[in-house]
């Protein structure tokens, strides 16, 4: 038992002593505060937005074609050229599909033949024949007449009632025949345009045989698949042995094969929130700004585009913590994006740096656009920055002939230009080199009542 109280006595002992040596301390902690050195450098004011990486172009390649995949020459993340070979099809679809189509051909161009024909012979020989009967039987019609109207004019006890009747009937029998021939004149003549309208239609036709079988000589070409630009394969959506449809004949313009990515040219599509992009407005380039003239365009050359920029964009992304990127504004997109409320505006910016072959399509990336700029100002930390005696804004200073040992301060205000949320420009009140205190000593003055 008087083990256990000489235990207890003894952590009551050193608790107790342990609380004083605290309370002896605690005057002592953060006497001395934190300082901080004023600094001479550049001072960037900047609009901060995020976006994504994408590529410069994307494109879809489609199935013009039809057949059954036999080969895929790349893969995704290959590297390809303009006119490498990505995928072939088997060709038999097509290729009977050509032979078909110039069956079709000879078969127009017979008829278009035939046609023109009909056509020499309504203008010639047709309308001639008929036009030459006009002529021969006109003066038979007139002697006819003249006959007639000779027995008609002898007195009636000379007249021969038959031979009259004899003379009317050759007279209206040649008029009749004469009738026929015009008539058939009228109708040679009518034969011409509708033999015209036939040789049109059927060159029509023919110029649409000779379409059709230019296209199924393209489609029978395309069973091999090329890149049509220089990129990165991102995707191959078919294997061996898939049945592709061609875009002749289905309404989504055909099967995507592929997806190739020109990466050499990559941009990140920016979110720039609506209190920001009028600042953004005022420091894109004229090529960039909504409505500008076709003459101002951005250089094609990525190093020209990024000479002809002060302050370019610069990049950042989360697989890259310790690089940065740099880039040009290229387009700012008039239109906004609202979500939720939130109203923004797609501001695209070409990645120029040497280091954008390392981006990705779909990085989520951190764009910082340099709103203002400041070069070679006196630099305060703005967690130095107080608010002092009469309110205004400076920093605590150790006090000038004062033991350092006792840790006083004084404030001194300042004037203040531009602040990136880390510093601040100071116009007046401190110079490069000065201590300020960042955080206070917790002994003070006694005439200090900031």
């Amino acid at each position: 038992m008087k083990n256990v109280v000489i235990v207890i006595l003894s952590a009551v002992l050193i608790v107790v002593g342990y609380t004083q040596l605290v309370k002896l301390r605690l005057p002592t902690l953060g006497e001395e505060g934190k300082t901080a050195k004023i600094i001479r450098g550049d001072l960037t004011l900047p609009i901060n937005a995020t976006g994504e990486v994408k590529p410069g172009y994307r494109v879809e390649i489609k199935a013009k074609a039809s057949g059954e995949v036999i080969e895929i020459a790349r893969h995704a993340g290959d590297r390809v050229h303009a006119g490498d070979l990505i995928i072939r099809l088997q060709r038999d679809e097509e290729q009977r599909s050509v032979d078909r189509a110039t069956q079709e051909l000879a078969i127009s161009k017979a008829r278009l033949d035939t046609s023109k024909l009909n056509l020499e012979l309504a203008k010639g020989a047709d309308l001639q024949v008929a036009r030459a009967r006009v002529a021969e039987l006109e003066p038979l019609v007139g002697y006819a007449k003249y006959r007639k109207e000779k027995v008609e004019a002898l007195a009636p006890e000379q007249r021969n009632d038959e031979e009259l009747r004899q003379k009317d009937s050759d007279y209206r029998r040649q008029l009749a025949q004469l009738e026929a021939a015009r008539a058939a004149v009228r109708k040679a003549e009518l034969a011409i345009p509708l033999a015209e309208n036939a040789v049109a239609e059927a060159s029509s036709s023919y110029e649409a045989a000779k379409s059709t079988l230019a296209d199924a000589k393209k489609r029978l070409r395309e069973t091999n698949v090329f890149s049509p630009i220089e990129g990165v394969v991102a995707d191959v959506k078919v294997q061996i042995g898939s049945v592709i449809q061609g875009g002749k004949t289905t309404f989504t313009g055909g099967t995507v094969l592929a997806i190739v990515l020109d990466m050499d040219r990559i941009l990140v599509q920016a979110e720039v929130d609506e209190s920001d992009i009028g600042r953004v407005l005022e420091i894109a380039p004229e090529w960039a700004k909504p409505g500008h003239e076709s003459s101002a365009q951005m250089p094609t050359d990525l190093s020209e585009a990024s000479a002809a920029v002060e302050f370019p964009p610069e990049i950042t992304v989360e697989s890259f913590r310790d690089e940065t990127f740099s880039g040009v504004i290229e387009r700012i997109f008039p239109e906004p994006k609202s979500v939720d409320g939130v109203v923004t505006y797609l501001v695209d910016v070409v990645v120029t740096s040497e280091n954008r072959s390392r981006l990705l399509s779909g990085m989520r990336a951190d764009v910082s656009f340099t709103s203002e700029h400041v070069s070679n100002v006196v630099l305060c930390p703005n967690e130095a920055i107080k608010e002092g005696p009469m309110g205004k804004l400076g920093v605590y200073v150790p006090k000038k002939g004062a033991d350092p040992s006792l840790h006083l301060t004084e404030f001194v205000p300042c004037r203040l230009g531009l602040d990136n949320g880390v510093y601040s420009e100071v116009v007046e009140g401190v110079a490069e080199g000065d201590i300020v205190y960042t955080k206070k000593p917790v002994r003070r003055n006694e005439d200090d009542k900031g």
